[in-house]
């Protein structure tokens, strides 16, 4: 498990929402956020599209009742019926998308799926510093067994992603091409979504955001 959920990063979400608060977890991968959240005391729903990585949420939620899981995509917000006291989308997972027209699309849709008073939090690639052209890479993660390496290289309009994961000796690579949204263009999106107020910081401790760092942080209050 590369990316369980970490203490700094659970600090961050739940600074933000009272406990007991109705929370949406846009792109949850397999729930570790989820769940630790739920176990927090706050009221998660757990959106996944991919089949499998849903599942392994719905187990978790068989352990919390506070957990539940959803295969709604990121586009697809509109169709909930429920709002939610706050909305997080993190991991990178906005880069995703197909391009910048889908980007503000769920921004749009989740300003709409928030109730009043409601803050919507993104954490991104800070892609202002990979577009500067910097030697821009993330630390290996090791454990005893692997080593999983990311790299990001850019190609026309957009950021190849490629991961690589080693273990016994062999190693196996994947790529996939990620919209390189910068922190003016998200700031300005969520503007004309409606958003009246902005934080931006370049870590989950909220150190103020700087050009060179490796993360974009948002909190987007409605």
């Amino acid at each position: 498990m590369f990316f369980p959920a970490n203490e700094k990063q659970l600090r961050y979400i739940s600074s933000y929402y009272a406990e007991g608060s109705s929370l949406l977890d846009m792109g949850a991968g397999t729930g570790n956020i989820a769940y630790a959240l739920a176990e927090a005391g706050y009221n998660v729903t757990a959106a996944e599209p991919e089949v499998a990585m849903c599942a392994r949420i719905r187990a978790k939620a068989k352990q919390c009742g506070r957990l539940t899981a959803i295969s709604t995509s990121m586009l697809e917000l509109e169709q909930l019926t429920d709002h939610y006291d706050g909305i997080y989308c993190v991991g990178n997972t906005l880069a995703h998308l197909q391009d910048r027209k889908e980007i503000h699309q769920f921004l749009q849709q989740s300003y709409g799926s928030l109730r009043a008073h409601g803050t919507l939090l993104i954490q991104v690639v800070n892609y202002d510093n990979v577009l500067a052209g910097s030697n821009f890479t993330f630390p290996v993660i090791r454990n005893e067994h692997v080593a999983f390496e990311r790299s990001y290289e850019l190609v026309d309009d957009k950021v190849l992603f490629t991961t690589t994961l080693t273990a016994n000796g062999q190693s196996v690579s994947s790529s996939i091409p990620l919209i390189p949204v910068t922190y003016n263009q998200l700031v300005q999106m969520l503007e004309q979504c409606g958003f009246d107020h902005i934080e931006a910081y370049s870590n989950f401790e909220k150190a103020p955001y700087a050009s060179d760092a490796s993360a974009l942080i948002l909190a987007a209050h409605n």
